[in-house]
C-alpha cells in the first residue's frame, strides 16, 4: 500500500528546504511544526482547522496552552512543539535585532518590536538605547501593567540614558486593545521625553506604538 502521508510530508520537507518560507502557505508551515509531534498521520486538515479557529498562523502559536490543548486533534506534545515555536521565534528576533537596530533599518527595528510585544496580554513601555553609531546598547524595559495604566516616568528613560551613554533613543509601547492610534496621554509623554531628552543633547529617534498586525511611528507620522 502506498503511503500518501509520508509521500506529503517528504514533498513539504523538501519544498522547505529548497525554497524556505517563501513558497510555503501559512497552513503549509503548521503542517512542518505539527509533523515534528504527529507522526504517520496527514495533518493538513488539522493545521487549517487551527489557522480557521485561531485567526492567522501567527495567533495560533501565540494562543494560550490550554486553548491549545482544548482543541480536537492537539496533544499536549503539539501544544508544547506550538509554544516552544513561538518563544524560538521571539528569542530569533530579539538577537536579531541586536546586530540590525539602527537609523537605517526601521523595518527591522519594528519587527522586532511587533514580534516581541504584539503578542502580550500587558502593557509594556521599553527604552531602546543607541550608541553614536545608531548601534544597540541595551533596551530596557521600564514599565509592565494593565490596560489603561501608566507608570512612565522621562526621568527614569533620562537615567538609563546616562547610564548606558546613549546618543540616541527610540522608545516604545504596546496596545493591548490591538489598536495602535495614540491617545493623549501618548503624545504628552511623547513630548516630555523629547525635551527632557534635547537637554542632554540625546536625539528620541521615535516612539513606536505596537498594535495587533500594525504600529504608529510618530517618526513616520512626522510628529517629532
Amino acid at each position: 500500500m502506498v503511503d500518501h502521508a509520508s509521500g506529503h510530508r517528504e514533498r513539504l520537507r523538501d519544498k522547505f528546504i529548497e525554497v524556505g518560507t517563501t513558497a510555503l502557505a501559512d497552513y503549509e508551515m503548521l503542517e512542518l511544526l505539527l509533523m515534528q509531534s504527529i507522526p504517520r498521520k496527514d495533518v493538513k486538515p488539522l493545521a487549517k482547522e487551527l489557522i480557521a479557529h485561531f485567526g492567522t498562523f501567527a495567533k495560533v502559536l501565540d494562543a494560550d496552552y490550554k486553548d491549545l490543548l482544548d482543541f480536537t486533534g492537539v496533544g499536549k506534545s503539539t501544544a508544547f512543539s506550538l509554544k516552544l515555536a513561538s518563544g524560538i521565534n521571539q528569542t530569533y528576533g530579539k538577537h536579531q535585532a541586536r546586530e540590525k537596530v539602527n537609523l537605517g533599518s526601521f523595518i527591522e527595528l519594528a519587527d522586532y518590536l511587533y514580534t516581541k510585544m504584539s503578542s502580550l496580554k500587558h502593557e509594556e513601555f521599553h527604552a531602546i538605547y543607541l550608541d553614536n553609531k545608531n548601534n544597540l546598547i541595551k533596551d530596557e524595559c521600564l514599565f509592565k501593567g494593565s490596560v489603561n495604566s501608566s507608570a512612565v516616568y522621562p526621568r527614569e528613560v533620562v537615567k538609563y540614558a546616562l547610564k548606558h551613554g546613549a546618543t540616541s533613543i527610540v522608545v516604545s509601547h504596546n496596545h493591548p486593545s490591538g489598536d495602535p492610534t495614540p491617545s493623549m496621554q501618548d503624545n504628552l509623554l511623547t513630548e516630555e521625553l523629547k525635551t527632557a531628552l534635547r537637554t542632554l543633547n540625546i536625539r528620541l529617534i521615535d516612539h513606536i506604538i505596537i498594535g495587533e498586525g500594525e504600529h504608529y511611528s510618530y517618526a513616520q507620522s512626522r510628529k517629532l
